[in-house]
């Protein structure tokens, strides 16, 4: 494994993310203060806003098992900085309206729909034999480059959401090059007989189900997409609204507290060396995250809900990091962008359906009794999971 060849690749990560978690606040921002949607609304446009990565991460996924993976993620990066620039317009000529922001983050959708599963495909080539080293190491810089973003977008109520952008898609121009200076990732031969591109897309799912290990993964992430992350992108911004009468800078504070928990997490595994049993931490993390959120529940302070959210991401970055070492790890390499993808569409392409939920929820129970939802939909998933798959007793392969 090259040092300069991972610090190249982290470097991308990190100019992804960190833009990713700068579109996460203001969107939000936009939706739930600019705009003060009510919350099943919010709900369905933050759902409409997931679709692309629910429609598209497979054939993202094939296009990087099929063609040079760099030249997919170079590409997704140039158009992802035409996109912050043009919301940037619109608000300096203050046309903002819902139907501008919902196409803003439908093509950020299409752009992480190619870009997630080229980057992940090429991280077996970059990783050497040290997979679960570098995953831990990857989703570190990926969740502190989001912190990153987060905190510089809560400041959009100061310095305008603008400007915030113009730095967005500065970060994007970065990202590109590193990836620039990335070998090229030819795709690997697949023995097969070329067939027609659903064919090629149905084979990813056949291997995904095929295999007891990578499927009962994918079941428990799939959980996690639709009552971790969806739950995510609508509790946080209403709950702050709602709650707590915060704007920007309050919705900025509850994500980076949930990033923090995730950091401290993965500098924690990168010290161990990993965990051996990755399928039992994996549903550990996911029963224990649940349980945290309970708090919220009742009558709390702001300070114990960002506790919360920072023990949530403790939880998920236990639960982010053993998901993705089993599928890479467990994934044919002629098929390992789709299987890859297969873990991007459980996660983000589960939180239409989770955003659509919660944003009901809340319009219908209001936050307290909502979040309850949550809790009792991952600790029967990862109940279900257990009861039909061997993953318990998973462990992690020599030398990675």
């Amino acid at each position: 494994m090259s040092a300069h060849r991972t610090g190249w690749y982290f470097a991308g990560v990190a100019a992804f993310f960190g833009p990713a978690g700068i579109q996460a606040v203001v969107l939000a921002y936009l939706l739930a203060i600019e705009l003060n949607q009510p919350a099943d609304r919010f709900g369905l446009t933050q759902m409409l806003g997931q679709l692309p990565l629910l429609l598209l991460l497979m054939v993202g996924g094939w296009l990087s098992d099929r063609i040079d993976a760099r030249r997919v993620l170079i590409t997704m990066q140039l158009l992802g900085v035409v996109l912050p620039l043009a919301l940037a317009a619109a608000l300096s000529l203050g046309s903002i309206s819902e139907p501008l922001v919902l196409a803003y983050a439908l093509a950020w959708g299409v752009v992480s729909a190619f870009a997630i599963p080229a980057r992940d495909g090429m991280l077996n080539r970059i990783a050497g034999t040290r997979i679960q080293r570098v995953v831990t190491q990857a989703t570190g810089f990926q969740f502190a480059a989001m912190m990153l973003g987060q905190a510089l977008a809560g400041q959009a109520g100061s310095w305008g959401p603008v400007n915030i952008l113009f730095v967005q898609s500065a970060v994007l121009v970065f990202g590109a090059w590193a990836a620039l200076r990335l070998p090229s990732a030819a795709p690997v031969t697949d023995p097969a007989p070329r067939t027609s591109v659903v064919h090629q897309i149905a084979s990813g799912f056949a291997v995904l189900f095929a295999t007891p290990t990578i499927r009962a993964a994918f079941l428990l992430v799939a959980g996690m997409g639709v009552f971790f992350t969806g739950v995510m992108i609508v509790l946080v911004p209403l709950a702050i609204r709602d709650l707590y009468n915060g704007g920007a800078g309050d919705i900025a504070y509850g994500l980076i507290a949930f990033g923090l928990g995730m950091l401290t997490t993965i500098m924690v595994l990168i010290r161990r060396g990993g965990i051996s049993m990755p399928g039992r931490a994996l549903s550990l993390a996911l029963v224990a995250g649940s349980l945290v959120l309970l708090p919220i529940a009742w009558d709390t302070p702001q300070w114990v809900f960002n506790l919360c959210l920072y023990a949530w991401g403790l939880c998920g970055g236990v639960a982010m990091s053993m998901s993705r070492t089993i599928l890479q790890e467990n994934a044919p390499s002629s098929h390992r962008s789709r299987v890859m993808a297969s873990f991007s569409l459980a996660t983000t392409g589960g939180t239409p359906i989770g955003s659509l939920l919660m944003g009901l929820a809340i319009g219908a129970l209001g936050v307290r009794t909502a979040v309850l939802i949550p809790v009792a939909g991952v600790i029967l998933t990862v109940i279900a999971v257990l009861a039909t798959h061997p993953l318990w007793s998973v462990r992690t392969q020599p030398g990675r």
